[in-house]
Order: structure tokens, then C-alpha cells, then sequence
């Protein structure tokens, strides 16, 4: 589900955590910043390996002191340049509101497939800063973000000021002075889902027996532990039992039973549903 860190302090950031993050987001990176010549930047590309991501941190933050980084995990719209972080929220002559945002889907309605959900929020956001800039540093306002997003993460970058903002900061955490969204970054992934736009599922790593994402242990007993929170729709059952079933459930009773899943905090059917097309992929 990405990653964004703010690089604060260039000094004791380690790069080698940009190879490591790679491997679990590689649909895209970008970077926004205020340059030593005051000027707003913005880049984003798809990186096909883990020097093109150092060469391409190595080639901003020599303009800066401080940058913030995006590395792209799709779940929402195509894997291409367009849906890359950072989005542009606003923009006046020389002035620019910069957003990036981690999280598995923002609040919001899907209209075009093509593009993400922060594409989508970002739309959102452009038509709010376009009356008022300022809001941005309104607190009630950033408050009202927090209660909306939930769990979800925001950095914006205000380049009339030079500040960063970051919405939901504590969902996050600082290794010394450098912010990262999130800490399961460090894990390498076994999957990496590329949305129903890409049509596949894109498998890295080893070939190993699948057993669910690596950063929860697969082997724990939700069940036990606590009940489930769920009820699942009545076009929905617990285990996705048939290939019919999945085909003939409209995608927002899809998405709305995955919800339940990650907030119940039983990831159990999502991980079978995985495993058995994983299987499925392997056979042809």
C-alpha cells in the first residue's frame, strides 16, 4: 500500500531503505520538493530497478534540503506516470500545493478506473484549495481531513511557505528525523496486486507454497483471539466459495466485504481468495 518518507535530515537517511522499500512497491515513484532556488518540483516515473530508484533520489536531493519520496503499490486505477504520486492540489503563478497519500483506498467514489483513488480525492482537494489556499494550514480543517481519511495518510507540500504538512502523522513513525508512513516497507512481499485495469497479478519473489502476506503471521487465530466484525452481503459468502460467485457479485460488494476484512482485522478470506488464484496462475 506505498510508501511516502519525508527526508528531513539527508545526513542520517539511509538510501539502502529506498532498495528495500522497492521491493515491495514497484509501480511507480516520485518525488516534490522546494528547490535551493525556491522553485516547486515535481517528478514521477516507473522505475524498472533499484538503481534507477537511487540515481533518480541521488539526482533530486542534490537541489534540497529536505524531499519527500513516494514509492507506488497499485490498487487503485492503472500503473502508469499519470496515477504516480505526488498530485498537484493546487496551482497559482508560482505558487503550488503538492499532495502525496498512502493507504489501501481513500473515501471516495471511483468514476474512472483508470485513475486512482488518490486521483480521484486529489480532484476533490483541487476544487476546496482553489477557493482557499490557506485552508491547508487551518487545523480544524486538517482535523476534519483525519476523521475523513480514517487510517490514511497525507503529505502535502506548500511551496509558498516551504512546509510540509502531514495529515494522520502518527499513523506513521521517524527513524531519527526522516518520517515514514508506514513500517511494513521492510518486509519483502510474496504478491503485489496491479488492479483489475492490469488484468494479472504480478507474483515476485520466490514460488514458494503461498501462505498469506508476509508482514502478518498467517498463522495466528484471529478467530480465537476476537470474533469476527463482518457480516458478509448475502451475494458474499465468508470463503468466496465459487469462481460464479466472485463473477456474478457486483465490484463494490467485492470491495465493501474486503473493507470488512482489513477493519475487522480477519484478513483470512482475502488471503484463500489469493492463494487459490495463485495456484490457478501457476497451472497455466
Amino acid at each position: 500500500m506505498c510508501l511516502i518518507i519525508l527526508v528531513n535530515d539527508k545526513k542520517s537517511f539511509n538510501k539502502n531503505d529506498l532498495k528495500t522499500a522497492y521491493k515491495r512497491n514497484q509501480n511507480g515513484m516520485g518525488v516534490m520538493y522546494v528547490n535551493k532556488n525556491n522553485e516547486f518540483v515535481s517528478d514521477k516515473f516507473l522505475p524498472k530497478n533499484e538503481n534507477e530508484v537511487i540515481n533518480f533520489y541521488n539526482l533530486h536531493s542534490s537541489k534540497t534540503n529536505k524531499i519527500a519520496i513516494h514509492l507506488r503499490f497499485t490498487t487503485e486505477g492503472k500503473t502508469n506516470k499519470k496515477n504516480c504520486h505526488p498530485f498537484i492540489s493546487y496551482k497559482k503563478d508560482n505558487h503550488f500545493i503538492g499532495l502525496m497519500h498512502n493507504g489501501p483506498k481513500l473515501p471516495i467514489p471511483i468514476h474512472n478506473s483508470n485513475f486512482s483513488d488518490t486521483w480521484h480525492y486529489n480532484e476533490y482537494l483541487k476544487n476546496l484549495f482553489q477557493h482557499n489556499p490557506k485552508l491547508i494550514f487551518n487545523k480544524d480543517f486538517q482535523r476534519e481531513l483525519e476523521e475523513h481519511i480514517g487510517t490514511e495518510k497525507l503529505i502535502f507540500l506548500d511551496s509558498k511557505s516551504k512546509q510540509f504538512i502531514i495529515i494522520n502523522e502518527l499513523e506513521g513513525n521517524y527513524q531519527g528525523a526522516n518520517w515514514y508512513s508506514n513500517e511494513y516497507w521492510q518486509d519483502t512481499p510474496k504478491i503485489s496486486y496491479l488492479s483489475d485495469n492490469d488484468n494479472q497479478l504480478n507474483f515476485y519473489g520466490n514460488n514458494d507454497n503461498f501462505n498469506g502476506w508476509n508482514y502478518l503471521d498467517n498463522n495466528y487465530d484471529y478467530d480465537k483471539e476476537k470474533p469476527r466484525k463482518y457480516i458478509p452481503n448475502t451475494h458474499v459468502l465468508d470463503e468466496f466459495c465459487s469462481d460464479d460467485m466472485i463473477k456474478n457479485t457486483p465490484i463494490e460488494e467485492l470491495y465493501n466485504f474486503a473493507d470488512d476484512c482489513y477493519y475487522s482485522e480477519d484478513m483470512t478470506p482475502i488471503y484463500n481468495l489469493i492463494d487459490r488464484y495463485k495456484k490457478k496462475v501457476e497451472k497455466k
